[in-house]
């Protein structure tokens, strides 16, 4: 999970200039990053969900996690769109990988504070 964490902070700037240079290949190498970021990321964190749920309980936590994550991947979509409406779609993209960059570091500094020790 904090691989894919990690991952994600050079693919949101790949992506981001992808769209300054307009390059297609570019485009094509910060789409698998960030792919590969986020299978990481799902992977962890539904292992840490799966981890902490309860056994009578799993089924609804998942659930519920599922729910938080496809939120998760639509709001910054409708963000963007509102936004490009408004500033350009360069400006909005640039503004929510901004933000979700921060939202990650945050995310690292947290997991490596609390994670496990093995």
């Amino acid at each position: 999970m904090l691989g894919g964490l990690a991952l994600l902070l050079p693919a949101l700037a790949l992506l981001v200039a992808t769209e300054l240079f307009r390059s297609t290949p570019l485009l094509v190498f910060a789409a698998a990053i960030a792919g590969v970021a986020g299978a990481l990321g799902y992977r962890g964190s539904l292992e840490v969900v799966n981890r902490i749920a309860p056994a009578d309980r799993r089924g609804e936590t998942v659930s519920s996690y599922l729910i938080a994550v496809y939120a998760g991947n639509s709001l910054p979509v409708i963000g963007v769109g509102i936004l490009s409406a408004a500033a350009g779609p360069l400006a909005a993209h640039a503004v929510f990988a901004g933000l979700i960059g921060i939202l990650a570091v945050i995310a690292l500094v947290t997991g490596f504070k609390y994670a496990p020790e093995s």
